[in-house]
């Protein structure tokens, strides 16, 4: 099930006591899938996929996607750790990167996370790709 499918946007200024994803505006290309309902009976560890690439328009995160994915996971109601985070270069070869998120601290009520990206394992892809095809069709 395709939970949201579009231009994703910020306008860089501060709203109800959040930070933006950045001080300067910026869109980026979103779909969000949700394998929870999946009739396969497999239970994934990570049930929600975000694929995001940049249009070019604004400011990008892809050196640092924290802000960009905890804004995502506030709108969409996700838990971070729960979602397979993969940036589309949009290239032929080596297409998806795949952004892990590890816990690296707390204060308070913030968690703090490493950022480590990584190529696509073959069966991500796969799964990647399932999705982007369904989002085609709708």
């Amino acid at each position: 099930m395709i939970l949201f499918n579009g231009r994703y946007s910020w306008d860089g200024t501060k709203k109800d006591g959040r930070f933006p994803i950045t001080w300067f505006p910026g869109a980026y290309d979103l779909k969000i899938f949700d394998r929870t309902n999946e009739k396969s009976g497999i239970k994934h560890l990570k049930p929600y996929i975000c694929v995001y690439s940049e249009t070019g328009e604004g400011q990008s995160i892809s050196v640092n996607p924290e802000k960009f994915a905890k804004e995502i996971c506030y709108e969409f109601s996700l838990d971070i750790e729960k979602v397979l985070w993969v940036e589309d270069l949009l290239s032929e070869k080596d297409r998806y990167n795949v952004i892990m998120f590890n816990r690296s601290g707390r204060l308070s009520d913030t968690v703090f996370y490493k950022t480590v990206k990584r190529k696509a394992f073959a069966a991500e892809i796969k799964q990647i790709e399932q999705g982007m095809a369904e989002a085609k069709e709708s």
